[in-house]
């Protein structure tokens, strides 16, 4: 920005420029009030301006604005009340020296009068800035971002303070670029903050924002953008108005918005551009909008154009809040009488504008006015149609806030002021900084970034109410950030009368999640939450394996716990199989504990056999630990109990035939094969080697920790079974029962050899009928694994356990104790040497 100034600075004629014979605008003396202490005034009297040629001239201003006449005439307002009083600087008169800031190059002209026009070396000893001491105190205004921001650049250089009663840019809340800038109006942060709340209030996510291509546009635009990304709000179209003279380029643009489906458009545009932008929509004929639009879009828009508008839809907008200044009506009926002959207090008409003569004297073109002396009625009734003031009341705070910090500096007291002779103004900067004063029940401060405290009312356009069309219907405060509106006070130019949509995608159904359909967050798919899962923040979380849920659900139920309970019918049967097993073992062991010297129980293994019996009976006992809700230490037991127990069962089973295989067959041809079984007790040392395989194999399992889990294979079921189980528990229990496999088929193999022994030692058929029953019941265990009906295993466990031990104790023990009880003659010692004799001789034959 100093290089803009620099490269200004030549191209500018400072002395004031001759009026051209044949104007017909006057010079208005109003523009400057001499006073101990002069105040610069940037106010936009007229809304336009017109350049004579390509040339860097100053502009001629057109087209009168009301609105910035109003701002006049509160600055003066301000001053006259500020001079007249006895408190706030008694003994000092403020002055002002006022410029029409149409266009941005009047605002930096402007800039360089105050300064080098003002200064107290004049204008050519301080062309080049240096030694420059402006007499000017400080400067209010511009009212555009884009006019504030040229001129900050300026007037930062000399420490002058600038309050500006318009700018709202956000960027001029920077105090490194522009330290020495206050403002009486909130940033547009704040303001885009306003209008995102607004949208989230109503529940709109899709929205358009268009933007004058300026820096209070542009800054605006990204600010929502910004905003709106945060909260979940997708942008669907944006645009920049580059020319508000360029109609055709205006109506491209609203077609190709339309085509986005966006119902609510957001203006952040500077007045003109806003107005050009209306009118073209009208044109277009777009319909069923909801609008929303900045400050500075809304303050131009006249009730005439509302009511041309009203078939675009629902009109709302953030408004400055306003404020209260007493006697200022009839300060503005006094200066305009003053000015108007045909306008008195009492009476107000309409009056013919006269030929404006030519005047002789040399002045700045920026401080003409011709329409600032006649008034026609319908001008009067703009100024003086409304009795509350918004952008009026920040250029009067602006004036005060000036006059407080001043205040501060001269050090008011007493009815007297003090007046150093070199006074800073860097000075009343620092006086700026620390105002805290109210006006009117108007809390007036500024922050660290001067900004104000203010927040802005929410405006809705009624435009069946041709009267008084725009209702206030609520408002926006800030740090932090609330919305207040009343929505009953809105008239909805709907179809229905009821608050229109603008979503990409309609909201999903509860139980459904959405699945992006393009790059946008709000346009989306709504599907089905599958059963197994519940839906939560627009997602589908899985339940817990002791829940369920069926399809588009909010929430999983408990499923009902299922496992062998002991009062079922089926459990107090395997409880009554396992207790007649014990109960037979526990006689069985009765009989060969009475008849231990017989031969039968000798040939059956003798002491051996209660190794057997009691084994068989601890796998009866493991039968009641598949029974009942299973925890951890039951699940770690029941499994290696009843497998480490038939193993010692099997190997003793083995020994047993392949000790009386020996003892017929192989004795003879390998003597001292035996002796060495015979003399290191081979029998027990196989039982002990094989039990401690089973031991170590069955030792993983509890070492990998058996935790209680559920049956997971069909969530949509509303149970769970209660099942024992480790990451590798197929594999730990294959080892167990291909391990005692082993050892049946061993037991078989040596049961084949022994068929033509005596039948009393005969006992190939008993032990293969025991083994085809074990390896029988658990392959339906392995199958029921595999066919994934896993909520069955605890009871087909039971059930081969069950058979594996009926199958020996039938077959195996029942046979000898049948005998002992009920043929005693065949257990005799005679019996068994004749049965051995007539072996041998058949052996023999």
């Amino acid at each position: 920005m100093l290089i803009f100034v620099l490269i200004v600075v030549p191209t500018y004629t400072l002395e004031h420029s001759e009026t051209k014979e044949g104007d017909t605008d006057t010079f208005w003396p109003e523009f400057e009030l001499p006073g101990d202490y002069i105040i610069g005034g940037l106010l936009q009297i007229h809304s336009d301006a017109h350049y004579h040629s390509d040339l860097p001239e100053t502009p001629r201003c057109l087209n009168f604005s009301v609105n910035g006449y109003r701002h006049l005439q509160a600055m003066k307002f301000a001053v006259e009340e500020i001079n007249n009083s006895t408190e706030l600087l008694p003994s000092v008169t403020l002055g002002y020296q006022i410029f029409d800031s149409c266009a941005t190059s009047i605002n930096v002209k402007a800039a360089l009068e105050f300064i080098l026009g003002n200064s107290t070396q004049g204008a050519e000893s301080c062309h080049d800035f240096k030694g420059c001491r402006p007499e000017l105190l400080a400067v209010l205004g511009p009212w555009s971002s884009d006019g504030a921001i040229a001129v900050a650049s300026i007037l930062q250089l000399f420490h002058i303070p600038q309050v500006s009663f318009g700018a709202s840019s956000d960027e001029l809340s920077d105090k490194v670029q522009y330290p020495s800038f206050f403002r009486t109006i909130p940033s547009d942060l704040k303001q885009a903050e306003a209008m995102v709340l607004l949208i989230q209030r109503f529940g709109w996510n899709w929205i358009s924002v268009i933007a004058s291509d300026n820096q209070y546009g542009q800054n605006g635009k990204r600010r929502v953008v910004e905003l709106a990304s945060e909260r979940q709000i997708c942008v669907a179209f944006q645009g920049l108005i580059h020319d508000p003279g360029l109609k055709q380029e205006i109506i491209n643009m609203i077609t190709y918005m339309s085509l986005s489906e966006a119902n609510v458009i957001i203006l952040f545009a500077s007045q003109l551009y806003a107005r050009a932008f209306f009118q073209a929509a009208v044109e277009v004929n777009v319909t069923g909008k909801i609008w929303i639009l900045s400050e500075s879009s809304f303050g131009n828009i006249t009730a005439s154009d509302i009511l041309k508008a009203k078939t675009t839809g629902t009109f709302l907008s953030i408004g400055v809040k306003p404020g209260q200044m007493p006697g200022f009506g009839e300060f503005l009926i006094k200066s305009m009488a003053t000015q108007s002959p045909a306008i008195n207090q009492k009476h107000l008409i309409s009056v013919k504008e006269t030929e404006n003569s030519k005047v002789n004297r040399q002045e700045n073109c920026a401080q003409l006015c011709s329409e600032c002396q006649y008034f026609t009625s319908a001008t009067v009734q703009a100024l003086l149609g409304s009795s509350v003031w918004s952008i009026s009341f920040n250029v009067y705070a602006a004036m005060y806030a000036v006059a407080h910090a001043l205040h501060q500096v001269l050090n008011c007291h007493s009815g007297s002021c003090d007046k150093p002779r070199a006074f800073l103004q860097s000075q009343l900067l620092e006086g700026l900084k620390k105002v805290n004063f109210t006006l009117h029940n108007n809390l007036i401060y500024f922050d660290e970034n001067g900004n104000p405290p203010m927040g802005y009312e929410i405006i809705a356009w009624d435009t069946q109410n041709e009267s008084s069309p725009m209702k206030v219907i609520g408002s926006y405060r800030p740090n932090p950030g609330r919305l207040i509106i009343n929505e009953s006070l809105i008239k909805w130019n709907s179809p229905t009368g009821l608050v229109p949509m603008s979503n990409c995608s309609r909201e999903c159904d509860p139980g459904q999640w959405k699945k992006r359909d393009t790059f946008h967050s709000c346009c989306f798919v709504c599907i089905d939450c599958p059963a197994g899962t519940f839906e939560i923040n627009d997602e589908c979380v899985n339940c817990s394996l002791q829940q369920w849920s069926p399809e588009k659900s909010l929430t999983c139920y408990d499923r009902a716990v299922v496992y062998l309970q002991w009062g079922s019918n089926i459990s107090i049967a395997l409880s009554v199989m396992a207790s007649a097993g014990f109960l037979t073992m526990v006689g069985i062991t009765l009989v060969f504990v009475i008849h231990l010297n017989t031969p039968v129980v000798k040939a059956a293994g003798g002491r051996l056999c209660f190794l057997m019996l009691f084994t068989l009976a601890s796998g009866c006992c493991s039968v009641f630990l598949f029974i009942g809700k299973p925890n951890n230490f039951i699940c770690r037991v029941r499994w290696p109990l009843f497998t480490v127990s038939f193993t010692v069962c099997l190997a003793c089973i083995f020994v047993r035939s392949f000790q009386i295989v020996c003892i017929f067959k192989m004795a003879t041809k390998l003597p001292k094969a035996y002796d060495y079984w015979v003399k290191y007790n081979g029998l027990y040392v196989f039982v002990f080697a094989s039990t401690s395989i089973s031991a170590i194999n069955c030792s993983v399992w509890m070492v990998q920790e058996p935790i209680v889990t559920v049956s997971n294979y069909n969530l949509s079921q509303k149970e769970i079974f209660l099942l024992c189980t480790t990451d590798n528990d197929l594999s730990i229990f294959l080892s167990g029962f291909l391990y005692n496999g082993l050892l049946g088929c061993l037991c078989f193999v040596f049961a084949f050899l022994g068929k033509d022994l005596p039948k009393n030692y005969n006992e190939a058929k008993c032990i293969s009928f025991s083994m085809v029953l074990y390896i029988a019941s658990w392959s339906c265990c392995i199958l029921v694994i595999a066919s994934g009906f896993r909520q069955y295993l605890p009871l087909a466990q039971a059930l081969a356990a069950l058979l594996s031990l009926f199958g020996i104790l039938v077959a195996y023990f029942l046979p000898k104790c049948y005998i002992i009880l009920f043929k005693p003659q065949c257990n005799t010692t005679v019996f068994f040497q004749s049965c051995i004799q007539d072996y041998t001789k058949n052996r023999a034959a």
